[in-house]
């Protein structure tokens, strides 16, 4: 059985979230949050020295502290990607899912996340995540969830779970998916290497390949056909 009370990390970055999530647990007794951090750095940092019972983790945070946040001591952060942000990796979040697995692997990760998308979850759970909630979580329901995470139960939100029973398997990879995305909203080539920091040769394969496996005609007819089968 586990100790009382149980221990929470919440990585976040936006603040007026993290803070509400702060103060909402601990309003609960037998629920204690150790750390809070707002960037994926910071997670690791934090959860490696706490040691939590369970991080709740959102899906998409910066990679570095912001500018005149609190900084990273070094060590276990050295496992977070450099030179890399939410606007390159959605998903983000699987990386101190995946840190942790390694440096405080008590630590049971649940994530906390906008999206309600089967390859977000498949990442997270990829990674090591115990567990995958969306922002319309009720308090009553998050807080079950952080005790049945921390006992060791997998927990996976509904709607979610429905969808991934429904969906063909995603032949994209993450960075295929990724520049879908950004094709989907119109972007040129030039323009979405610029946002995920890529040469345009680079943009121009992934495209080539997402093109081939989602067996369109054309990057747009790949970008129909992948949001129709949930692989965005």
């Amino acid at each position: 059985m586990l100790e009382a009370p149980l221990t929470v990390l919440i990585a976040e970055d936006q603040s007026l979230i993290r803070n509400a999530l702060e103060l909402l647990l601990s309003g609960y007794p037998g629920l204690r949050v150790v750390a809070s951090a707002a960037s994926v750095r910071e997670a690791v940092s934090m959860g490696t020295l706490t040691r939590p019972h369970v991080a709740l983790v959102d899906l998409q945070m910066p990679v570095a502290a912001a500018t005149g946040a609190p900084g990273m001591a070094a060590g276990p952060g050295a496992d977070a990607p450099a030179g890399r942000g939410a606007e390159e990796d959605p998903w983000s979040g699987v990386e101190v899912v995946a840190a942790l697995g390694k440096w405080s692997p008590q630590t049971r990760c649940l994530i906390l996340s906008a999206f309600r998308e089967p390859e977000a979850l498949r990442a997270a759970l990829a990674a090591g995540a115990r567990g995958y909630l969306v922002k319309d979580t009720s308090p009553a329901e998050l807080v079950i969830a952080i005790k049945q995470v921390a006992s060791g139960e997998l927990v996976i939100d509904d709607k979610l779970a429905a969808r991934i029973a429904l969906a063909k398997p995603c032949p994209l990879t993450r960075q295929e998916a990724a520049v879908l995305r950004h094709a989907r909203d119109f972007l040129t080539v030039a323009e979405i290497a610029a946002a995920m920091r890529l040469s345009g040769g680079t943009v121009r394969n992934y495209l080539t390949r997402a093109i081939q496996k989602t067996g369109a005609r054309n990057r747009h007819e790949a970008v129909r056909i992948a949001a129709a089968n949930d692989w965005l």
